[in-house]
């Protein structure tokens, strides 16, 4: 028997609607129709409150019900995915930092540049690594500000990195340090890579 039968059937056999187990839970109806169409799963915490509501023992409620445990295990490893991952991003943005320095002259990496510019190509390669597996498995890792960046909340959201890019080149130009072509580069390649996207 599935999850969702189980939590149904507990339900039925107790004459309650899930009115009457939505306000015993502090939660509203429509999650508990959504567990019961295995549509959404509870948390650990909810899943204790379920076992001991309806006294029935975790190990019956999880029985022969692989979708519960793939949730539970999903929700695992994004938590802990996570932790990686803010890691990542913050190393990633200090390096970037470093090299926008290093090109306004306001700091010399000088001999560093070439090995710091390998730990930060390796690091992009490893979010990236992470963001296909995270579209694969949808753990839900991206944060609201890389949503917006991607073009997940739009297209005209995934101009904000070329913008950037050019308005840096610009930057460039008129503090007369650094290479500016380098940013227009860079900002003619995403622009590319932001159409070529919306063209998918």
């Amino acid at each position: 028997m599935k999850f969702g039968e189980r939590l149904k059937n507990a339900r039925l056999d107790m004459d309650l609607t899930q009115e009457n187990v939505a306000n015993e839970l502090f939660i509203i109806r429509q999650t508990i129709s959504s567990w019961e169409n295995e549509k959404t799963y509870p948390d650990i915490s909810s899943l204790i409150k379920l076992s001991n509501y309806y006294h029935i023992s975790l190990d019956v409620l999880l029985k022969e019900d692989t979708g519960m445990r793939e949730d539970l295990e999903k929700k695992y490893v994004s938590v802990n995915m996570k932790k990686v991952y803010w890691k990542l991003q913050v190393c990633f943005f200090i390096l970037l930092f470093l090299f926008i320095a290093n090109v306004l002259d306001i700091v010399h990496l000088g001999v560093f540049y070439t090995p710091i510019l390998f730990v930060f190509l390796f690091i992009g390669l490893s979010i990236d690594n992470i963001a296909e597996f995270n579209a694969a498995s949808a753990l839900g890792l991206k944060y609201k500000w890389q949503k917006y960046v991607s073009g997940d909340m739009g297209y005209r959201y995934t101009l904000i990195l070329p913008i950037i890019s050019f308005l840096f080149g610009i930057l460039c130009l008129y503090l007369k340090k650094g290479n500016p072509w380098w940013s227009f580069i860079c900002a003619g390649m995403l622009l590319w890579i932001a159409v070529k996207g919306k063209n998918k």
